[in-house]
C-alpha cells in the first residue's frame, strides 16, 4: 500500500514538473524535492537506516547540481554567482553530514533552501 502511494505521489510529480512550462516554477519544484528528500535523508540518519539516507542525500545533491547547473553567471550576476558559492557549499555539507551521519547537518541545510525557496516564491509573486 506505501509503495502504491510513493508510485502515485512520484508520478503526479513527474507529471507536474513535465507539464511546467514556467522556469520559476520549476525552480521551485526543485527547491521542494530537495527539502523533502533531505528531510527523509535526516529521518533516516537520526534512525540508523544508512542504506536510505545515502539514497535520499544523493538525491538532494543531485537536485541542487541541476540547480547550480541552471545557472547563468553571464546573465545572473553577482546573484548566480553568490547562488552558485551556496549551492556548492550545501554539496560539501549533505556529502560531511553523510559521512558523519549528522542528521541536524542535513537540517540546517534544509533550512536554508527553505530560505531560498521563499525568496523564489516571493519574486513569482511579484512577476
Amino acid at each position: 500500500m506505501i509503495a502504491n502511494a510513493a508510485y502515485a505521489r512520484n508520478s503526479y510529480t513527474s507529471a507536474k514538473v513535465m507539464s511546467t512550462t514556467d522556469p520559476l516554477e520549476l525552480v521551485i519544484l526543485l527547491y521542494d524535492g530537495a527539502i523533502e528528500s533531505l528531510e527523509k535523508a535526516a529521518v533516516a540518519a537520526a534512525g540508523g537506516q544508512i542504506a536510505l539516507k545515502l539514497r535520499f542525500a544523493d538525491k538532494a545533491i543531485a537536485i541542487i547540481d541541476e540547480l547550480l547547473n541552471s545557472l547563468n553567471p553571464e546573465v545572473g550576476g553577482e546573484v548566480a554567482e553568490n547562488l552558485m558559492n551556496l549551492y556548492l557549499y550545501m554539496m560539501r555539507e549533505i556529502t560531511l553530514a553523510n559521512a558523519r551521519n549528522d542528521a541536524d547537518r542535513m537540517q540546517q541545510v534544509s533550512s536554508l533552501l527553505r530560505q531560498l525557496r521563499e525568496s523564489w516564491v516571493s519574486i513569482r509573486g511579484t512577476a
